[in-house]
Formats: C-alpha cells, structure tokens, sequence
C-alpha cells in the first residue's frame, strides 16, 4: 500500500502528478487505486477537467471528493487549491457509491449500502462526504450503524466556506449537491485504525432542550430561544456575523457515552437555531469553549495511539471551527503526525464517527484520523516523538485565560452543588428535608407503580415534644431529634430507603420494595432503639408514635400522606402513643 499526496494549481501540475503516479503504480503489483480530490471552491471549474486527465491514465481508479472550505495535506492547510491525494493498494481494494437524496430517501440509500457491507465480508472501512446543509442523514447512518462492529466509518460534511449553502461532493462519473458519496475499502489484511480529538469544554450552565423542530432546529432551552443565551453570556447577536462568531462556541454533551458538539448553522428570526447535526429533547447541554492547549495536546495523545499502529497512510477530517479558533496555530496540530505517513484530508463542518456502541454520528469540533495499512507493521512510524509545539504569544495568552474559566468554572460547580445540597438537606438532622422528601417520595410511588413493586412509608412523631422542649430547653429538644435522625439513617437500607425531616418534630421514611409486614418490623426496631438511646436529663426516655402503609396501586403522594398521617393519628391520640399502627 502507498499514499501519495499532491497539492496543484494547474491541469499541467496534476498532468505530471500523474505521470509520476504511473511509474510508482508499475512497481506495485496494484489490486486497486482511489484518488480523493479535495478543492477550493476557486477551483472548481477544474474538476471536469481533473477528472478526465486522471481517468485517461487510470479509467479503473475509483474517485471520491468534495469542494472545501480548507484542504489538509501532509500535515498542512492548503486553503487556495486543490489537493490531490493516491492511495495505491496491493492487496486490497476500493469501491466508490453515490446517492442523490433527490432520487432516493436517506434510508433507502442507507438500506443499499448496508447490503453492500454484509455482502462483504472483507470490508474494512468506510469514507463518507455528504453535501446538503439540511440533508437528513441520520435515517441513512441509521441503517449502516447495524453493518458489522470492526468495520470502521469516517468522513464529514462538505461545504465549500458559503455557510449554510449546500456544498458539492463527486465520484469518478457523478456530481452531487444533495446527497452522499462512500468509498468501501475492502481486504483480508487491511488493518484500520481511526481515532479522534476534541479539546473543548463545558462553560457555564447546564441547559434542557426543551424544544425542537424536527432533528435540526433547536426551537427552546429551559423554555426559551437558544438566541437569548448566546446574547447573555457571548454578546452574540443575530447579525450576518453571527455563524462566524458563535462557530467557536457550540454546544457541548454527552450521548450514550460520548461527547458532542453542536455548532448553529443559522439562526432564525424568533431566536431558533439550525444545527447541521441532530439535537434530541430532553438532552442536557452546555456552551463550550476551545482550549488550545488542550486542542494540541490531545492531538499529541491521538499521534502517539496512530504512531504504534504504524500506518502507511492517513486520512484526515477536522473541523473548520479548529482552524478559526488555532488560526496560524493550525498546523501545529496538524504536523504532528507528519513523520508517521503521508495524509491527505480536508475541513468539514461537521466530522463522522463511529461510537463505542456501534453507533455512526455527527459531531462538530473534531480531528480525525484513520490510519490504514496493508499487512504487517511495515509503515513509515519515527521511534522519535516530537516535542509538544509552542502556541503564539496571544494563544499562549488565551490558554491562560482558558485556564482561568475553567478553574472558576469549577468552583462556581462547586458552589452550585453545595447550594443544591444545603437546598435539599435538613440542616438540624442532615435529612432531606420535607420538599426533597416529597420530591423524592413522587418519583419513587411513580416507579413502583409502573413496575408493580411494593412501597410503604412511615410517619412518625416524638411523644409529647413540647413538653421536653419547655421542660429541659431547646438544646436538649434538638439533641433528640440528632438522636433520633442518627437511628434513621443506621437501621434503614442506605441508598434503597429514604428518612427524612417532615417538619418540627415529625419524621418520614420512604420504603421501597417493602410490604407493610416487613415495614411494621422496621418500624417497630426503630420505636425501640429511638427509647434505648434517647435520655432525657432527669433519666426518663423519649419514644415516638409511628404510622406505616403500604402505596395502593391508585394512591397519589397526597392520598398515600394522608393515610399515613390517619395511621399516626391513631397510634398516638386513639392507642395512647408510644405505638405502631399499620393501615
């Protein structure tokens, strides 16, 4: 396998390319030949002509590409031109697909696909470029995320710098400006390997989408337009700049595992936002910023994993978000696996990978890498890493200002946590308190119900509190309520039940899977071990009245409260106190 990468500008620079391509190609006993094209949309009158001075030499090759807003080559942005990349394999082979969503739905392309990938049992890997900002992708990644675990899946969404128009993607005989185009690469002994690098993190609050218009369009956050927080915490207004200032700042979340990010396309006129990848209800999103020295070091880690794998070639996807926010600083992230084998890629906005699950998904923000090789580990990998590359002053600068946020972002999630604490607990006990025991006590009757599962809850009072209040102080009053939480939290199941503080001198505990039998016992061993350890200063003791019931399939928290509080009533004012009583 040999990778052999060009940057032109001219037909008559490509014409020589590929003359050089051909005396390569004859010592190779060649079993297939792709050639990506990656260009400028200043070029794009070229790619008639590219591709037939390519296919008069070689009318097998198979060829994929797109119009870009940047194109990567070596280790190095190539913005003005066109990159033209070979990828000459000895033992493997190369099909190419093209699907115009105009002609056939994204499942049904999805569906083909798929069936290409299980009639094959060699293949190994798949590129994707998909051009059309509003392309519904997901039905066909959808399909092809059932296609088998090892097959890894690549590539990313074409534009060609327009912001927001569709771009245009192509193979050997097609165009299109609205659909997919796929590379299948197939053989017993290519070995793939693709990793990825992210470098942005979270900033600020933690928002609920509460509001789409199908997969693309963000409507509400915590019920609002998702305009009004770029306003309040950016200064980000709907202006014709804004795709440009809010491309470094997207959305950041976790899906089955994995981190995301989501930068807006467009943003409407109501404050509604359109996204070139899916967003779901009920996801749970922060604004991210970029850490340069994050951003670089992480790509270090990804070209040490691709350095022990010892490619022969690479392909490279990144997001263009990366290069505005490194700006000059861009190749230093790409360079670094220039030593490891030759690469070739572009930018695109929005990147393809395949998750841990199986799953293909859109992220944004993102460097991949798919390094590939025929056989053993015979590639060109340097035993010297290079040292971590120095940022600019002013990126120096912004890394420190990024280390800022970060930290006082934690503490202010520090704080956070500790005011939702104190906001939940009893400070007197260390119990929830009544408004998270109710909380807690809706949740847990919602779920036992669902799934058929026992609950019961107990109510309890201390006997005769007022008078232990007037007669020993305060001090003493609240050392038995100390006394008595302390019993609460040792003789219930940690983490299964819930004790809290009612109010004054009541208490209730949330029994879940218990019956009203095992909840009795429970009961009972906490009315005897509250007297045991509660002494009162003149020697006499302290004992409580507590009711229990077990939730009817038909209760509610009001209902199931109410017959709890008729059960304590009658162990304390009908059977005398110091008394059980179940109903």
């Amino acid at each position: 396998m040999k990778q052999i990468p060009y940057a032109i500008n001219t037909i008559k620079e490509l014409q020589d390319c590929v003359e050089q391509v051909r005396e390569e190609s004859r010592k190779l006993n060649m079993s297939g030949i792709l050639i990506s094209v990656f260009t400028d949309t200043a070029k794009k009158s070229m790619l008639g002509d590219i591709q037939k001075s390519i296919l008069s030499v070689f009318p097998e090759a198979q060829m994929i590409g797109s119009v870009s807003s940047g194109e990567i080559m070596n280790g190095q942005l190539m913005d003005q031109g066109v990159v033209v990349n070979f990828t000459l394999f000895e033992e493997s082979m190369v099909r190419v697909f093209a699907y115009d969503f105009h002609e056939k739905n994204s499942n049904t392309a999805g569906r083909e696909l798929l069936s290409v990938l299980q009639a094959d049992k060699e293949a190994a890997a798949v590129e994707i470029i998909s051009a059309g900002f509003h392309l519904d992708i997901n039905p066909f990644f959808k399909q092809l995320s059932s296609a088998r675990r090892k097959i890894r899946f690549f590539g990313g969404l074409a534009d060609d710098g327009s912001l927001g128009k569709n771009g245009l993607v192509f193979t050997q005989n097609a165009q299109l400006r609205n659909g997919v185009v796929a590379a299948v690469f197939s053989g017993r002994n290519l070995h793939v390997q693709a990793a990825s690098s992210f470098g942005w993190k979270p900033l600020g609050r933690v928002m609920t989408v509460t509001r789409m218009e199908g997969d693309f369009c963000l409507q509400e956050l915590d019920g609002r337009p998702p305009l009004e927080v770029f306003e309040r915490y950016l200064g980000i207004r709907n202006t014709e700049r804004f795709l440009v200032e809010a491309l470094t700042f997207p959305f950041y979340f976790e899906r089955h595992g994995t981190v995301l990010a989501r930068h807006p396309r467009r943003c409407r006129e109501d404050g509604s936002m359109m996204f070139g990848a899916d967003l779901r209800v009920g996801e749970q999103l922060r604004l991210a910023y970029g850490d340069p020295g994050d951003i670089i070091d992480n790509a270090m880690a990804l070209q040490e994993k691709m350095a022990s794998f010892k490619p022969e070639a690479i392909f490279v996807v990144s997001c263009v978000a990366r290069w505005m926010l490194l700006g000059s600083d861009t190749e230093k992230e790409l360079a670094i696996s220039r030593h490891l084998a030759p690469s070739a890629g572009f930018y695109a906005y929005g990147e393809f990978m395949r998750d841990d699950n199986g799953d293909i998904m859109v992220s944004n923000m993102t460097l991949v890498t798919v390094g590939m090789r025929e056989g053993m580990q015979m590639g060109r990998q340097s035993n010297i890493i290079p040292p971590r590359p120095k940022l600019n002053k002013h990126r120096t600068l912004m890394a420190r200002l990024v280390h800022f946020i970060e930290r006082t972002t934690q503490e202010l999630e520090e704080s956070n946590r500790q005011l939702a604490h104190l906001a939940q607990i009893d400070r007197l006990t260390g119990l929830f308190n009544r408004g998270e025991t109710e909380h807690t006590l809706k949740t847990m009757l919602s779920q036992a119900q669902e799934f058929g599962e026992p609950l019961s809850v107990l109510m309890m009072d201390v006997d005769d509190f007022k008078t232990i209040n007037d007669g020993y102080g305060h001090a003493v009053g609240d050392d038995t309520l100390k006394t008595i939480a302390q019993v609460l939290r040792k003789h219930t199941r940690r983490g299964t039940d819930v004790p809290g503080r009612w109010g004054g001198d009541e208490f209730f505990v949330i029994f879940s899977g218990l019956a009203s039998d095992k909840a009795r016992e429970i009961a009972e061993r906490i009315a005897r071990l509250v007297e045991s350890k509660s002494v009162l200063p003149d020697g006499s003791r302290v004992t409580v009245s507590i009711g229990v019931v077990t939730a009817a399939s038909d209760d509610t928290p009001d209902t199931l409260f109410k017959r709890a509080d008729a059960a304590l009533y009658d162990a304390k004012l009908i059977r005398g106190k110091n008394n059980v009583v179940v109903h």
